[in-house]
C-alpha cells in the first residue's frame, strides 16, 4: 500500500517540475533559433508547445 502513495508522489513531482521545465527549455531553444534564422514552423511549434504547458487553468476573476 505505501508504494501507491510513492507512486502518486513520483507522478505530481513531475508534473510539478518536469513539465515546466521543459516548458521553458523549448521555449529558450526556440527563441535561439529564432535569433539565428529568423521565425519558422518549427519555433511557432515550439513556442505554441511551451504556451500550452505552462497554461494553467484560472476561474474567471469576477467569480
Amino acid at each position: 500500500m505505501p508504494f501507491l502513495l510513492a507512486t502518486s508522489l513520483r507522478r505530481w513531482l513531475l508534473l510539478s517540475v518536469a513539465v515546466p521545465v521543459g516548458a521553458a527549455v523549448a521555449r529558450k531553444v526556440a527563441r535561439g533559433i529564432e535569433a539565428r534564422r529568423g521565425p519558422s514552423v518549427v519555433t511557432k511549434g515550439l513556442t505554441r508547445a511551451a504556451d500550452a504547458a505552462q497554461r494553467t487553468k484560472r476561474g474567471r476573476k469576477g467569480r
